[in-house]
């Protein structure tokens, strides 16, 4: 045994350690939402959140250096307060690190409950349109919204207050009701059309704050509810809160413009196209639905960005599965305070329970729309 072996005799070090240990080819460190440090992986297209601390040990992530060796190192670390044996929590750190698949050292395959739950988090079949043809499509007012920010958010605001203006006359309106089935073809069009738009403000701002999106598509979330969605997992490159806040609510300000252009139509032509009513009672139901913090949805993040959290949802996830299953945490999710863990604890609960009972309903609402004869 080597001198560098014998402080990390204490600790059951695994056989993985015991060789050279650096990040995966192309693993790079960057600044991100906040000011955090995030190790990124282009292969995978993963971000992972480290501390200060985690980030300051990733220049020894080189290569030349055994996990025993470095284990031996921090067991007789020095600092402010002395010399400390830091080697478990540089041994937690760096399966973290390799679970999360940004080591040299590929990941261990995952068993019992967590394997299941992973396996449950992939049911979500999708049809993907790639980046290229969407920054093509979006190069234009992406360049506009970054040459003229503060025109941009102004227009926003005032698209928002007429169009809210607009809904709240035609909810009002006395008209007479419509009994008769509206147009289903051309509401469906609509609908589709007006969900086409609004992922394409999504990648538009990413676009204007220099941040690019890797894809587009359908997706179908828990096989039950179909979604178009634009991945854009690199905002977290953008550090201030508000332009995080500005990428989530982009969408949501399409579907309000929206409930508000079916609103002016309702208010120019009452009598002809009343039936309209119908598009934006389903326009204002997608507003609310969207802006629902306890769903997967814009107003999640628009609520995390204004918090200055970064993956709210995952960690409320990872607390209640350990809570239910016993699934390990890893050293960061550890780390916070026992409060602020029974608070995200409760956002998993709360939302969870919310999430069941959306999917039974559209489950029971489509089981009535087959059988039923």
């Amino acid at each position: 045994m080597s001198p560098h072996d014998k402080g990390a005799t204490a600790l059951a070090v695994p056989d993985w350690l015991r060789e050279p240990v650096g990040l995966a080819p192309g693993v790079t460190l960057v600044t991100g939402a906040g000011g955090h440090p995030l190790l990124f992986h282009p292969g995978t297209g993963t971000y992972v959140r480290l501390s200060r601390t985690g980030a300051s040990l990733v220049p020894l992530l080189d290569g030349t250096h055994t996990g025993t060796a470095l284990l031996a190192a921090a067991g007789r670390s020095r600092g402010p307060e002395g010399v400390r044996d830091r080697a478990a929590a540089l041994l937690t750190f760096l399966s973290d690190l390799r679970a999360a698949g940004v080591l040299s050292v590929p990941p261990e395959q995952l068993r019992g409950a967590a394997r299941v739950l992973a396996r449950l988090a992939r049911l979500t079949p999708r049809v993907r349109i790639p980046a290229r043809y969407l920054t093509r499509l979006i190069g234009p007012p992406a360049a506009a919204m970054a040459r003229f920010p503060r025109l941009a958010v102004i227009a926003a605001l005032l698209v928002a207050a007429a169009s809210a203006t607009a809904v709240i006359m035609a909810l009002t309106l006395p008209i007479a009701p419509v009994f008769g089935g509206p147009r289903w073809t051309l509401i469906l069009g609509a609908l589709l059309t007006q969900a086409a738009v609004h992922e394409l403000s999504h990648a538009t701002a990413c676009q204007a704050l220099g941040i690019p999106v890797r894809e587009a598509g359908v997706k179908l979330f828990c096989l039950l509810i179909p979604l178009t969605y634009v991945d854009r997992t690199d905002a977290y490159r953008i550090r201030s809160r508000a332009g995080r806040a500005a990428v989530a609510l982009a969408g949501p300000l399409v579907d309000v413009a929206a409930a508000g252009l079916s609103s002016l139509l309702i208010l120019t032509y009452p009598a002809q196209l009343s039936e309209l009513r119908w598009l934006l009672g389903l326009q204002l139901i997608v507003v609310v639905n969207n802006l629902n913090p306890l769903l997967p949805t814009d107003g999640h993040h628009a609520v995390e960005a204004a918090i200055g959290e970064l993956n709210m949802g995952h960690r409320a996830s990872a607390y209640l599965a350990h809570a239910l299953f016993r699934v390990p945490l890893s050293s960061a999710h550890r780390a916070i305070s026992p409060a602020r863990r029974r608070t995200y604890l409760a956002y998993g609960v709360v939302s969870t329970a919310f999430l069941a009972m959306t999917l039974t309903m559209i489950a029971i609402n489509l089981s009535r729309l087959i059988y039923v004869r």
